[in-house]
């Protein structure tokens, strides 16, 4: 097994390169990743378990942030809880905005994520060799992941 240390936020973005990313607002895929990708299946299955990790490290970053968002948010009357990010909104009488100040609590939020997503984590994975990748051909560019691949000069 290898060993690699990331920023969390790159765990964000080997996530994305493993797993494709869809708009969640409009369900349009938008990159398709690695694992969607023809590949030998013994690469596929490291790939897959990568992803797993990958996953969990980026389940407790998601934790901690609903966290920060419970510390510095606000509840509406349904109980839902957000940071809006503009604060003190003036509008004219036909509703349109004149004036809004950056929401300081979101300030705050952003700043605390931030100093998270900077985070030194430890990752072992199964390593990866360029040759096991050969055949390949994606439209996509892998930054993270190609960090954890080995290159025999």
């Amino acid at each position: 097994m290898e060993k690699i240390t990331l920023k969390l936020s790159e765990f964000y973005q080997l996530d994305a390169e493993l797993n494709g990313v869809v708009n969640q607002g409009t369900g349009e895929k938008l990159s398709n990743g690695l694992l969607s990708e023809k590949i030998k299946l013994t690469t596929k299955y490291w790939l897959a378990d990568l992803a797993k990790k990958v996953a969990a490290e980026k389940e407790a970053v998601e934790k901690v942030k609903n966290e920060l968002i419970q510390k510095h948010g606000e509840a509406d009357a349904q109980g839902n809880v957000s940071i809006p990010f503009y604060a003190n909104e003036q509008v004219d009488e036909e509703g349109n905005v004149i004036s809004r100040e950056v929401n300081p609590k979101f300030v705050e939020f952003q700043n605390e994520f931030n100093s998270l997503l900077n985070e030194d984590r430890e990752l072992e994975y199964k390593g990866f060799k360029l040759e096991e990748l050969e055949n390949v051909e994606s439209d996509d560019v892998y930054p993270v992941f190609f960090k954890l691949i080995k290159v025999d000069e």
